[in-house]
């Protein structure tokens, strides 16, 4: 893949006001379950295949891993299953930005993705993303 084509993958997603708070794991590394604690994850833009979020844990490029993302909304825990398309790093903030796509494997994760992305997006045109999630101003 050239250039062009990654900067492409990167356009096309729907930015939200605040960063939406929610949750990472990571479930598999080059096939092989491992078990990880959570971290926190910041998102910033998404859409029905994708999600940007930014987190202070540095995944290795060169792996495949497979992400579990949690969200709350609505008082509805909504969980994810997703793979890393991209990474940028800002090592000296200790910031890296991950554009991940979401894998559906069944009617159920197909619902979960378009409840999650239709309330996060009309709360966010309403400007009331506070009250059906946690939002963050800024990483901490």
């Amino acid at each position: 893949m050239g250039d062009q084509d990654d900067k492409l993958l990167w356009l096309g997603l729907y930015r939200t006001r605040h960063y939406v708070v929610g949750g990472m794991t990571i479930l598999q590394v080059n096939g092989r379950e491992v078990t990880t604690g959570s971290t926190k994850v910041y998102m910033e833009e998404l859409n029905m295949e994708k999600l940007r979020f930014i987190s202070r844990v540095e995944i290795p490029e060169n792996s495949k891993v497979l992400l579990g993302l949690k969200f709350k909304v609505a008082n509805q825990l909504l969980e994810f299953k997703a793979k890393i398309l991209g990474v940028q790093a800002n090592v000296k903030k200790r910031r890296y930005t991950y554009l991940v796509e979401f894998l559906i494997e069944n009617d159920k994760d197909t619902q979960s993705l378009v409840t999650f992305v239709n309330k996060i997006q009309l709360a966010n045109k309403q400007k009331k993303l506070r009250s059906v999630t946690e939002i963050a101003v800024e990483v901490e």
